[in-house]
């Protein structure tokens, strides 16, 4: 089922970045579900991760919907997602230990409902508040959110790429879920790290502040996170409410 669709403008990019063979996230933009997933294991494995939690979970949650139960949309889409990644890692030896990271954003009646595992974000601008409304599931994430680490000591610490809490590595998991009231005028991003590996928050609003149009701030972010280093896959969405 597709609910009634609130009119918005969006753009969705993503670049390999300047170092990584392969770009091993995957997203989707469409009918207002946004969903960015940065996958991880070795061989081809960080991709295919990605790219079936993304249409496990895309599949599913729209055969699923309804305007009353969008939560419970949401969590058995991302359950779906999960199984079929962990039924897959223990299905073919190069496959093993894979899983992936999974930011997702159903807007419907000017509610963003959002479910999270990892450590891709989602943020909103909204008038002059911008603020990050998901968790790192990480180490330093959680380091930093005790008060034990600076923010600037999160981009250099040497445990900042451990997660831990990833989609398909176990036979279950537990994402966050929240919501969020978008006014008109917000600006939705949502991104990998590789985005925000390389730049601070400060520089990614004002990027969202300089210009009108998302799919300008979607490539000056790119870019900016290219110039700044590049050192992963990049993968952003910008949704203007």
């Amino acid at each position: 089922m597709r609910l009634k669709i609130k009119l918005m403008e969006y753009f969705a990019k993503t670049d390999i970045g300047n170092y990584r063979e392969k770009n091993e996230d995957y997203f989707y933009a469409d009918s207002n579900l946004f969903i960015v997933a940065d996958g991880m294991g070795g061989h081809r494995a960080g991709e295919i991760a990605s790219k079936t939690a993304v249409e496990t979970f895309v599949k599913n949650f729209y055969k699923s919907l309804k305007p009353e139960n969008i939560k419970q949309a949401l969590s058995f889409s991302i359950n779906s997602a999960n199984k079929e990644v962990y039924k897959k890692s223990i299905a073919k030896l190069e496959y093993g230990g894979m899983g992936t990271t999974f930011t997702c954003c159903y807007i419907h009646n000017n509610t963003a409902y959002i479910i999270h595992v990892g450590d891709t974000r989602l943020y909103i601008k909204s008038e002059d508040n911008f603020k990050l409304l998901t968790s790192d599931h990480t180490i330093v994430g959680e380091l930093y959110r005790s008060g034990k680490i600076s923010y600037e000591e999160t981009f250099n610490h040497p445990k900042k790429n451990f997660l831990t809490n990833v989609l398909g590595i176990a036979e279950s998991m537990e994402p966050d879920f929240l919501t969020a009231k978008l006014k008109p005028g917000s600006t939705m991003l949502l991104c990998s790290d590789g985005l925000n590996s390389m730049l601070r928050d400060s520089y990614v609003l004002k990027i969202i502040n300089k210009f009108s149009s998302s799919e300008d701030i979607a490539q000056n972010l790119v870019n900016s996170a290219k110039r700044k280093g590049g050192l992963d896959n990049i993968t952003v969405i910008v949704v203007k409410i």
